[in-house]
């Protein structure tokens, strides 16, 4: 009897971790997926992919300024032009509410290093420019979440989200003893 109720609760538990994994392991959810558009957008930036950058807008996007998307990608090639080497680090970013016809406000901050200073960062503690943008993204026909506006402005480093804040921590361990 004993045996009987040991395998009947090794097969519960079984069972149980069995469902906690498929449920794991399903689709990502909207706020997964426009996450997953940010990571995309710095990494091909970065890497002056401008072309496969250019897929991540709505062909309708428009910033703050009233450009489209060629102007904005004209933009952003004119800073990496600038410099050696940029890296792009993405930072906090808080998802709105995922509206029923797919549209969604996100905020969201990033860092900017420019060439020797990100391979020397510890050394001269230098962390970087640091944005917050407010962009609005809408999922398009095939379900890929697009650009459609944005917005961004430069801010100094005591202004950045809580969250941005510890990952730039972890980033860069002296940054809490910068002024």
């Amino acid at each position: 009897m004993r045996r009987e109720r040991a395998g009947a609760v090794l097969a519960a538990l079984a069972l149980t971790a069995l469902a906690i994994l498929a449920a794991g392991c399903g689709s990502p959810s909207e706020e997964a997926r426009i996450r997953g558009l940010l990571k995309r957008a710095a990494a091909l930036a970065e890497a002056r992919e401008l072309d496969a950058l250019r897929g991540l807008f709505a062909p309708d996007y428009e910033d703050f300024q009233g450009r489209g998307v060629d102007d904005t990608l004209r933009l952003v090639s004119g800073h990496l032009d600038r410099y050696r080497a940029v890296v792009i680090h993405l930072l906090g970013a808080r998802v709105g509410e995922v509206a029923p016809e797919g549209r969604a406000s996100v905020e969201f901050e990033v860092s900017l290093s420019h060439g020797a200073a990100e391979v020397l960062r510890k050394l001269i503690r230098l962390s970087g420019e640091y944005y917050r943008f407010l962009a609005d993204v809408r999922k398009d026909g095939d379900g890929q979440w697009r650009f459609v506006s944005a917005e961004w402005s430069s801010i100094g480093l005591t202004d950045l989200l809580p969250e941005s804040f510890e990952i730039l921590k972890e980033l860069f361990p002296d940054i809490s003893r910068m002024p």
